[in-house]
């Protein structure tokens, strides 16, 4: 693995972002020699989440555990914390939170969405306004945001989650089993950013 010159995660600051809430972006900076793309963002994704504990929790190491299409496990000096990263071809963001189960997903603004894929999307109890005030690539984020967040990710359909609009910036999820959690979603440096998130038990 090459590394180029270490730079520090930039904290993202909006408003829609909840204060327990701790995201930080930064353009991918690091070449992976071999090894599949999986493994390659596994290791991109725990390097920043490293930077961003030691920048944003006083100095804390945190410990990422990473398993193919499972959510990542982290502690930070031993107590369990929620994380969760999105890449693109050349930006990385990611999430930690103590208090709030998290998921993020990123996706550039000018990404192109098949129509089609609405389809399947959709839930049945969505409102298709969702889908018209909204570019198909944001909706995309809120949904594998949210699925990020149970942990699933892609591996349960896009349509067992029910976004439905609070405001511009603020989502509701709904999961098929009735549970429910919050979404924010912005733009940031030409990206869709939306984060799931929910209160942990």
């Amino acid at each position: 693995m090459i590394v180029k010159e270490k730079i520090l995660p930039e904290l993202i600051v909006h408003p829609s972002i909840p204060e327990e809430v701790i995201v930080a972006y930064e353009p991918l900076t690091i070449e992976t020699i071999g090894g599949d793309r999986e493994t390659s963002e596994s290791i991109t994704g725990t390097i920043l989440l490293k930077r961003m504990a030691d920048r944003y929790f006083n100095g804390k190491s945190i410990d990422v555990f990473t398993k193919k299409y499972e959510k990542p496990q982290a502690y930070i000096d031993g107590v369990e914390v929620s994380v969760s990263f999105s890449h693109t071809q050349d930006a990385i963001v990611a999430a930690i939170s103590t208090s709030m189960n998290v998921g993020v997903d990123m996706e550039t603004t000018t990404r192109e969405v098949h129509e089609r894929l609405a389809t399947r999307m959709k839930s049945n109890e969505e409102k298709s306004t969702l889908y018209e005030d909204n570019a198909l690539i944001r909706v995309w984020t809120f949904k594998e945001a949210a699925l990020k967040m149970i942990g699933t990710g892609l591996r349960k359909p896009m349509n067992h989650v029910t976004v439905s609009t609070e405001n511009e910036h603020h989502f509701n999820a709904e999961f098929d089993d009735g549970n429910r959690a919050k979404i924010c979603s912005f733009i940031h440096q030409d990206h869709w950013i939306s984060i799931c998130y929910k209160l942990l038990p």
